[in-house]
């Protein structure tokens, strides 16, 4: 279709690695998705930066709330590991 009847295509992929990259495809659109959400429920910005304490407070809550939810003690490691506002330097640069 691409080549209107020409030459083949060169680029071919092979029908599991195609399966496989839409199935990652879709768990980072989830991972993604997620992540969103938090950032609007707590309200920090694209690159992580938080205007307000109260987003602060909001985010360790939902951190709290989401540990007691967690399935096993691996997901709450994997949680705790990697929230989105636990890396950031909150020390003043100077």
């Amino acid at each position: 279709m691409l080549t209107e009847g020409g030459p083949p295509c060169p680029v071919v992929f092979d029908a599991e690695d195609v399966c496989e990259t839409k199935s990652l495809d879709a768990t980072q659109r989830g991972a993604d998705e997620a992540l969103e959400a938090c950032r609007i429920m707590i309200g920090f910005g694209e690159e992580g930066w938080v205007p307000y304490e109260q987003a602060i407070a909001c985010s360790n809550q939902v951190k709290l709330d989401t540990l007691a939810v967690a399935k096993s003690d691996e997901e709450r490691a994997q949680i705790a590991a990697h929230w989105p506002l636990d890396d950031m330097d909150e020390e003043e640069y100077g």
